[in-house]
C-alpha cells in the first residue's frame, strides 16, 4: 500500500507543482464606460438619518449612565478597600482595590468613547 501511495505521489506531484507555480494571468483592466459602484459617494452622514436627534439623545443618556455606574463602582470599591481591614476581611479589601482599578479604567473608556469613535470614523 505504501508503494502505491508513493507511486501516485511521484506521478501527480510534478503536475501539481507546475500548476501551483505557473505565472498568474494579468489582471483585466476595468472598462472605461459608465457603470460599476461609485465608492466615493459612500460615507457616514448623520444628517441623512431621519430623526437622528433621538439616536444622539439615547447615546448621550447611555454614556451618562455608564459614567455614573463606573463612578458608583469606584466609590463602592473604595469603601470596600477602606472598610475591609477594619473588620479583618482582607479578601474584601483586595477585591475592593481591584474593583477601583477596573471601574477607573471603565470610566476612562466611557468618558473618551466619543473621541475614540470620532478617531475611528476619520480612518
Amino acid at each position: 500500500m505504501l508503494t502505491v501511495a508513493t507511486a501516485w505521489l511521484v506521478v501527480r506531484l510534478p503536475a501539481a507543482v507546475q500548476q501551483v507555480l505557473a505565472a498568474p494571468a494579468p489582471t483585466p483592466t476595468p472598462p472605461a464606460g459608465p457603470g460599476g459602484f461609485d465608492w466615493s459617494r459612500v460615507h457616514p452622514d448623520g444628517s441623512a438619518i431621519p430623526k437622528s436627534g433621538i439616536f444622539y439623545t439615547i447615546m448621550n443618556a447611555v454614556m451618562w449612565l455608564g459614567g455614573v455606574a463606573a463612578f458608583c463602582g469606584l466609590v463602592a470599591g473604595a469603601i470596600a478597600f477602606g472598610v475591609g481591614p477594619i473588620f479583618g476581611a482582607h479578601i474584601v479589601s483586595d477585591r475592593g482595590k481591584s474593583m477601583m482599578w477596573r471601574n477607573g479604567l471603565v470610566a476612562i473608556i466611557v468618558g473618551s468613547a466619543t473621541a475614540i469613535i470620532a478617531g475611528l470614523l476619520v480612518l
